[in-house]
């Protein structure tokens, strides 16, 4: 029996999650019942079959009254006002009738009290969420942490985020076989649709400058996101991020302090052997190609929560380490969102 899901949220990521689970398997690796966002049914499908960073999905999209039609198969659209504050005001009460599973939340707007009053309300027997919300059951970053799901405990579930996804792993490594002391973490991000296209307001003042314009540094919660999921880090990292005009591809640099002495070669067979074994699929070891260091957007498309740039690797003093990685900070999320998707699947659905 295939997970009942519904998302709510047709962002970038809402759309991701729905490409990639139709591109993954053909039918879809999980039963999408029904997506909810605020546009009309065919602004959805317009998006869905022409997207400026990825280009056209491996599917044929169409819409039919009601329903989004993805390779012959109908998923119910409901016209939904996601901005509003609860789940009766923006019409979430008619999921009831698809007997969800889960109801997967893109929007990165609810509040853990929506969640709370979705289970109760019996529209979904679990949430899953894109964000970092707090009172949440467990941050689950799938492969470090996803064994400690347990299905009678956990019920609002966070997938953590990107950078999240990105940097728990490599700090996992490090933390397990050497100690972190203190790490700081500066990403640099692509631009994101909070930001202004041209100069204007914004809560965060340098969020509002034009985002092909300038480089722009901002806050991010990588830090916040590392430490949810390993606590003993907690208070150990600090992070800021910088905004740069690019469409897609994140990258990390990362500076560790470590407790116990270490080499980069010692460093560079432990990335390797987690490579290969436990976080096989999960982080990838690139040394280029043909002896050059590829750009950002050779890594586009592609799977790795986190590819380590092998040449990138210091060690300085025996106890810092200097690191880069780069992930797809759009579809490396969405695979992993389906990956959690599948562990509650094998624990929830009989």
């Amino acid at each position: 029996m295939s997970l009942r899901v519904a998302i709510v949220g047709l962002g970038r990521i809402g759309r991701g999650v729905l490409r990639t689970n139709f591109s993954q398997i053909s039918g879809g690796r999980y039963e999408i019942c029904v997506v909810c966002d605020v546009m009309t049914i065919d602004h959805v499908a317009y998006l869905l079959a022409n997207d400026s960073t990825y280009g056209r999905p491996p599917f044929r999209v169409d819409c039919d009254g009601n329903d989004l039609i993805l390779d012959g198969k109908r998923i119910h659209y409901q016209r939904v006002d996601r901005r509003r504050s609860g789940p009766s005001e923006h019409g979430l009460d008619v999921l009831k009738e698809f007997e969800l599973d889960v109801l997967f939340d893109a929007t990165g707007t609810a509040s853990i009290n929506d969640f709370q009053t979705i289970l109760e309300r019996n529209i979904a027997r679990k949430v899953l969420c894109t964000w970092n919300i707090t009172g949440c059951d467990i941050s689950i970053v799938y492969g470090v942490n996803h064994a400690d799901y347990l299905p009678d405990k956990h019920h609002v579930i966070s997938a953590s985020t990107c950078t999240g996804n990105a940097m728990v792993p490599i700090c996992y490594i490090l933390d397990k076989h050497f100690g972190i002391i203190s790490a700081r973490i500066a990403t640099i991000h692509p631009q994101l649709s909070d930001q202004r296209v041209l100069d204007g307001y914004h809560s965060s003042p340098q969020l509002g400058r034009g985002c092909a314009a300038s480089i722009i540094p901002t806050g991010t919660n990588v830090a916040k996101s590392t430490s949810l999921v390993l606590p003993n880090l907690a208070g150990k990292l600090e992070a800021i991020s910088y905004r740069v005009p690019t469409a897609i591809v994140s990258v990390i640099d990362f500076t560790a302090y470590l407790a116990t002495d270490t080499s980069q070669q010692e460093c560079i067979e432990w990335f390797e052997r987690y490579a290969e074994n436990q976080l096989s699929g999960i982080i990838y070891c690139d040394y280029g190609a043909w002896g050059h260091q590829k750009a950002s957007i050779d890594y586009m498309r592609t799977d790795y929560s986190a590819i380590l740039l092998m040449g990138q690797i210091t060690v300085n003093n025996k106890r810092q380490i200097g690191l880069a990685l780069m992930h797809d900070n759009e579809h490396a999320y969405c695979c992993r969102v389906l990956d959690v998707l599948g562990v509650l699947e094998s624990r929830t659905v009989t």
